[in-house]
């Protein structure tokens, strides 16, 4: 006979459907009305961006997304793709499984990290838009934080790696797994060669590139996808 709590536990972390998404139309007219409502400052006192994102970018951002942005294609985008749900530690934990066309493809798990949503992956690794982040992708980004509320929860992983940190945030943590580094010149911290040999002891790959920042799958989706080729080519062998 088998225990209600072992019922329970087996429940918990199998694999569900997730559902269909179809945000509210109250909710998109909330968020419009909070868009019109913004209360602005005073424009910058100077002619470039030294004081920040100019008041004027801020504005005319903010009327196209209260009028013209279209969430509904976003919705599309989601619902298109089969998705699923499952409980890991405790937390109910969101993911995309779609299967390559390629016979005996490598599996591949790609996790986005904060500020960064599912939206990102979607529209880079399945969409395969070319490179750059537009005015679309940046507002589908925040109002899926908005609809979500999601936001500080996304931001754990902070909180998350203090738990465990011993050193700095750039220290050499000594990971073991095989490891492939990409570089974009204009990253937070653009690991030199040599601290990812030390950092990563099983460094299998490393490539520096010539452009690129910190939402590289968003700026640079082709030179992120050819290291991703590139690196786990070798492990194929």
């Amino acid at each position: 006979m088998t225990s209600p709590t072992a019922i329970q536990q087996s429940d918990s972390s199998a694999i569900r459907p997730f559902p269909k998404v179809n945000v509210p139309e109250a909710e998109l007219t909330e968020l419009r009305r909070r868009i019109t409502a913004t209360r602005w400052p005073d424009r910058e006192y100077v002619a470039d961006q030294t004081q920040g994102v100019q008041l004027a970018t801020m504005q005319k951002l903010a009327r196209y997304w209260a009028t013209d942005h279209d969430w509904r294609k976003v919705e599309a985008k989601l619902n298109a793709l089969p998705q699923f749900i499952t409980e890991i530690d405790g937390l109910d934990i969101h993911f995309i499984h779609v299967k390559s066309k390629e016979k005996d493809a490598l599996p591949l798990i790609i996790t986005h990290g904060w500020p960064g949503s599912v939206l990102k992956l979607i529209t880079r690794v399945f969409d395969g838009q070319p490179e750059g982040m537009t005015r679309d992708d940046v507002l589908d980004n925040i109002t899926f934080y908005w609809l979500t509320n999601t936001a500080i929860s996304s931001a754990r992983l902070y909180w998350e790696n203090n738990l465990t940190a011993k050193a700095g945030f750039f220290d050499v943590k000594n990971v073991t797994i095989p490891v492939a580094v990409s570089v974009f010149p204009d990253e937070i911290y653009a690991a030199p060669k040599s601290w990812a040999e030390k950092a990563y002891p099983k460094l299998i790959f490393y490539n520096k590139h010539d452009k690129g920042a910190h939402f590289a799958a968003w700026e640079q989706p082709e030179y992120l996808t050819s290291d991703l080729r590139e690196a786990f080519r070798t492990l194929r062998a």
